[in-house]
């Protein structure tokens, strides 16, 4: 192989090796988190059931799920299933490996799901952004921000004109309601 030759692939190996070690992701941290932003996610839920749970009108069950996800592995997640007479709701954890979103649960029931995703608080909808890069010319894959993001749960809407919904008692009950074919 002639010198030219050699030198360039020596530079593309040292520039993809550079891109490597500064795109490192903290896997087992970001395992961590979900599982964190899992337990609040709960934590939220059964505050806005806590007076039908104290007065007997539903049951809450916790119950495991396996999850695999690139990079992190396999691991075992928390699911909740509200039981309501013979009915059945079950909020069921996706993962945090998305695309757009850190996390996902889906509250499933037997007229449909909900799906819930952890979002920058700020955002209304999900954001694409298209970015051309030159060969060989370094690029930021992010846009800096001037302040670190908030994560808040929201709901989410069916495609294809995505927008998130706050997350609260209120929105929590519709989303319920709909999906208990109520």
């Amino acid at each position: 192989m002639d010198k030219k030759k050699e030198k360039k692939i020596d530079e593309f190996f040292a520039r993809m090796s550079s891109k490597e070690e500064t795109q490192n992701i903290d896997w087992a941290k970001k395992h961590d988190e979900w599982l964190k932003c899992l337990k609040e996610f709960y934590d939220r839920v059964n505050s806005y059931l806590k007076k039908y749970v104290s007065e007997g009108r539903i049951r809450i069950a916790s119950g495991r799920k396996r999850i695999s996800e690139d990079y992190i592995g396999e691991y075992e997640v928390s699911t909740v299933t509200i039981h309501i007479g013979n009915s059945q709701i079950r909020l069921e954890p996706i993962g945090t490996n998305l695309i757009g979103a850190k996390g996902r649960v889906d509250m499933v029931g037997p007229s449909g799901k909900v799906k819930f995703v952890l979002v920058d608080k700020e955002a209304s909808a999900p954001r694409v952004s298209v970015q051309i890069v030159e060969q060989y010319k370094e690029a930021s894959l992010e846009t800096p921000r001037t302040q670190k993001m908030e994560w808040d749960w929201k709901i989410s809407t069916p495609p294809p004109a995505i927008k998130y919904i706050e997350l609260n008692p209120e929105s929590f009950f519709d989303a319920f309601m709909e999906i208990a074919n109520a």
